[in-house]
């Protein structure tokens, strides 16, 4: 989840990172390198937020991908197996097969997650 200078909430769209904050759940390994590489990547930098067919979660976040350029940071934390592709929820299905072929990259060089 992204916190923008609004102090609105972005849950970024298909994609599952290792849990630091969950309440009731110790930190996950890779979560803390997750973490650390979206703050790396948005920190203070200007955004474009992209919105697919539902605009907010249940928890009301926004749900968007989040763009710096033509970079996606949903499909890098992926890329850099920081986070795992999620598919069960209805979402653009050209963005489905990117985040598919990213997590199928970071699973066979065995990055972040995919290395233990």
């Amino acid at each position: 989840t992204l916190v923008l200078a609004n102090d609105e909430r972005v849950r970024l769209i298909g994609v599952d990172t290792p849990e630091t904050k969950h309440p009731t759940k110790p930190v996950q390994p890779f979560g803390p390198d997750a973490s650390e590489f979206t703050r790396r990547a948005v920190e203070g930098r200007y955004v474009t937020l992209k919105f697919d067919r539902e605009k907010r979660d249940r928890y009301q976040r926004l749900l968007a991908y989040v763009y710096l350029k033509d970079w996606c940071l949903n499909e890098e934390l992926i890329r850099a197996g920081l986070g795992e592709c999620v598919t069960r929820y209805p979402y653009d299905s050209s963005m489905k097969r990117r985040f598919r072929a990213a997590e199928s990259e970071a699973r066979s060089a065995r990055r972040g997650i995919w290395s233990r």
